[in-house]
């Protein structure tokens, strides 16, 4: 089970193309303060592992930072939203206009494992969200193969994860899980989010067309 298994589950069921998008390694300031925590964690498949909860303007915040990289592709819409909620979260200085209107938030700072966790489960709700719509736009045939494929990005997610942590130093170990997670679950709720965009955009234009 792998990565492109999901992109060529993904392309049969749209007849798209979908490029690869590997994981960005985990920036070392973050890394850092990752390192200094290390809990054991409990990681059920296909659902963050149990940690704090997201704020309400925390969830506002990815979604308008997304909103606003909707012209991007899954990639460049990561490198613009991802990471930002987890650093703020820490009670680092924020990066964009968005993230300086953030108000104090009770309960934060918080260590950088905990950020983690706040960020990964934003990007799960939308994740699940956006699967939920491009569900209801695909065909029965396509439900299907959209159900394969998000079982198999999920045992991905979570072995590769694993892995991860494994292979590296022990005291490094829960650090690059974390962000492993983090990044896969933001990188598939971004590549969901275009294949139903572009599914809404096909049906714009040919409603269009048809008057």
């Amino acid at each position: 089970m792998n990565a492109a298994l999901t992109g060529r589950a993904m392309a049969e069921m749209f007849g798209m193309a979908r490029d690869g998008v590997p994981r960005r390694p985990l920036r070392g300031v973050f890394a850092a303060g990752l390192f200094a925590l290390a809990p054991v964690m409990a990681a059920a498949q296909g659902r963050a592992p149990e940690g704090p909860r997201p704020h309400p303007a925390e969830r506002a915040w990815i979604a308008a930072c997304v909103l606003t990289a909707q012209a991007h592709p899954p990639r460049a819409a990561f490198g613009r939203c991802a990471w930002r909620i987890a650093a703020v979260c820490q009670g680092e200085p924020g990066e964009g206009l968005l993230i300086a209107r953030l108000p104090q938030l009770p309960g934060r700072p918080l260590p950088a494992g905990p950020c983690a966790l706040v960020e990964t489960a934003i990007w799960q709700q939308q994740m699940d969200r956006w699967l939920r719509e491009l569900s209801l736009l695909a065909t029965a045939r396509g439900q299907d193969a959209l159900r394969r494929a998000q079982r198999a990005f999920l045992a991905y997610r979570d072995a590769a994860c694993a892995a991860e942590g494994l292979l590296s130093a022990p005291e490094e170990a829960e650090a690059h899980r974390l962000s492993c997670r983090l990044e896969q679950t933001a990188l598939r709720a971004l590549e969901l989010k275009r294949l139903r965009d572009e599914i809404l955009l096909d049906i714009a234009a040919a409603s269009v067309e048809a008057r």
